[in-house]
């Protein structure tokens, strides 16, 4: 008798002994290389937030998502089990409209915008006020040791800063090139002495209603076909773009993003050199994101044709392959002007104060664009900020689905700044999506709803997400970065409250619930993309791309969404923890 008690206990300790102790290795299961548990996986399937217990990655896939209890059957001896203790695990965060090369540039620049800025090697303090502007740009000045070397200063906007001249930037100096660039992006002032250093002339310009020399402003085509040029060989040198490049890659892990979309492949000129530019990224293996590529055929149409030159060489470009690189079968094509700029094109009555927008590639020829790639098979995305750009590309598009209609052509309006209640409806009859920012309500509402440029009524109503969702249009949310920071919670922060810089509530039945903001800035974002089988959601098949965040943006107060913090990246399996900002 004592001996098969003695036997009953020995067996009693090596099964409970077992119990927490991997399986041994079944051939007929796949085994996991990390289990994660322990949190709140919030998966971002289905319309409405679902959970699992755990995750089980395999070669940089998802294997299981489910139950704990079944999640252990993928469990062996080399499989790492990754408890988020109470942590919260959603899919990486993308952005689907960036541009690398510019944001990387611009980075390298000297900062004076109107907002805070937060970056892994510290914060940039809002500059605000014409004086201390112009203040901030002679600290710059006298901050540089060689007089002649250029000081390029980013971040102007003209409601926040007053007006600037090449006057006033050469009573800072006659001797250094300085050049002010506008926070869009899209406009330029230079001083003497720059425009000396760079070669532009007057002869140049002459003829340019984009130009105005002699106050040393450049805008739109006449800062991308006269200016830009100039700077580039200075902006873009190889050793600088590599600084910049890493700057940028760590900017991008900072925000918990594992995808970007470089909406605006090709825009030095040069797809070759674009993705050259690029490199440091694209062959570096613990990049923790990847980027996927949409060329932009207005530059490519203005040196090669917008016709079949131009087709052949997006065919050419779609067959590279890199393990960062996706080539996307899309194109980019632009409408209007900027926003910042206040270069957008409004319906009647237009701006209050009787200026006109502008157009980056006139309708005629966007609309022939448009047909040209609608035919070939291609996605099209439109870079649009105003509501006259808007009716241009939306007038175009009825055309086409009449003539050769499609289910699923996924044509998205990307910024989609200022828009009516019917423009909403109508992007939903059309079967197009969209692509917006937030942020410019944020930057911009209380500016623009002012008497002097749209009112308070269409002021009040940029980026009206909650008309695009009553209409059931789908809508990622970009940063256009650096139009607003790397940080898409910060994005949907602004999609959800619609409170502006200055803390005022504009426009509240906009606002749209915590998850369709998630939703833009995950699936949504994958779906704009055509990525949905990739990444965007934590679904068995998709990439192991994922951002743990020290709070669950479902479970807390919406105003504290922009304050969670992105403690970790995972891409394609492997962990990346965020760099903490000093």
């Amino acid at each position: 008798m004592k001996k098969i008690l003695k036997l009953t206990f020995i067996i009693s300790l090596i099964v409970l002994g077992s119990c927490d102790k991997p399986a041994k290795k079944n051939t007929s299961i796949v085994l996991a290389d990390a289990i994660y548990y322990g949190g709140d996986i919030l998966t971002m399937e289905g319309d409405t937030a679902n959970y699992a217990e755990a995750v089980a990655i395999k070669n940089g896939k998802i294997l299981y998502v489910g139950s704990k209890s079944e999640a252990k059957k993928f469990q062996g001896e080399t499989t790492k089990m990754k408890d988020l203790e109470g942590k919260t695990m959603m899919p990486g965060f993308i952005d689907p409209h960036l541009h690398p090369i510019l944001g990387s540039v611009i980075l390298n620049t000297k900062f004076a915008s109107p907002f805070d800025w937060n970056f892994p090697w510290g914060k940039v303090t809002a500059v605000r006020g014409h004086k201390p502007f112009i203040d901030k740009v002679v600290q710059y000045d006298k901050e540089l040791k060689d007089p002649l070397e250029q000081l390029i200063v980013w971040g102007y906007m003209e409601p926040f800063h007053g007006s600037i001249s090449r006057t006033e930037l050469d009573s800072i100096s006659t001797i250094r090139p300085i050049v002010v660039w506008q926070y869009s992006a899209h406009e330029m002032f230079f001083n003497t002495a720059a425009l000396k250093k760079f070669k532009i002339t007057e002869a140049q310009a002459k003829g340019n209603s984009q130009i105005d020399y002699k106050k040393g402003r450049f805008v739109e085509a006449g800062f991308f076909s006269v200016a830009l040029p100039k700077l580039a060989p200075y902006l873009m040198g190889e050793k600088v773009m590599k600084e910049a490049m890493e700057k940028f890659s760590e900017v991008v892990h900072l925000g918990g993003i594992t995808t970007v979309g470089d909406m605006a492949l090709g825009s030095s000129g040069s797809m070759e050199t674009d993705l050259k530019m690029t490199a440091s990224i694209l062959e570096n293996p613990n990049t923790p994101f990847r980027i996927h590529y949409t060329p932009d055929l207005n530059t490519l149409g203005v040196i090669n044709g917008d016709g079949e030159k131009s087709l052949i060489i997006v065919k050419e470009l779609e067959k590279k392959k890199s393990p960062h690189m996706i080539i996307g079968h899309s194109i980019k094509l632009f409408s209007d002007g900027a926003f910042f700029g206040q270069a957008f094109q409004v319906e009647a009555p237009g701006y209050n104060d009787g200026h006109h927008g502008e157009w980056i590639m006139q309708p005629e020829r966007l609309h022939k664009t448009m047909r040209f790639w609608w035919n070939a098979g291609y996605t099209i995305h439109i870079h649009c900020n105003g509501s006259g750009g808007l009716t241009s590309i939306l007038d175009e598009l009825e055309i086409l689905q009449k003539e050769s209609p499609k289910k699923d052509h996924r044509l998205t309006i990307e910024h989609f700044g200022q828009s009516s209640a019917a423009q909403a409806k109508r992007i939903a009859d059309l079967g197009a999506v969209v692509s917006a920012n937030p942020y410019y309500l944020f930057a911009m509402g209380d500016k623009f709803s002012g008497d002097k440029i749209l009112g308070k009524a269409r002021g009040s109503e940029l980026v009206r997400l909650g008309s695009l969702l009553k209409n059931k249009v789908p809508f990622a949310l970009h940063t256009d970065f650096t139009m607003a920071p790397l940080q898409p919670l910060v994005l949907a922060w602004v999609a959800v409250n619609r409170i502006t810089a200055d803390g005022n509530l504009l426009a509240p039945e906009e606002r749209v619930p915590v998850y369709n903001a998630l939703q833009g800035i995950t699936s949504n974002a994958a779906f704009v993309l055509r990525l949905e089988d990739v990444t965007g959601s934590i679904k068995v098949g998709k990439k192991a791309d994922f951002v743990i965040l020290a709070e669950n943006p479902m479970k807390i107060d919406p105003i504290k969404l922009r304050d969670v913090k992105v403690l970790e990246t995972v891409y394609e399996g492997q962990s990346y923890p965020i760099r903490i900002i000093k």
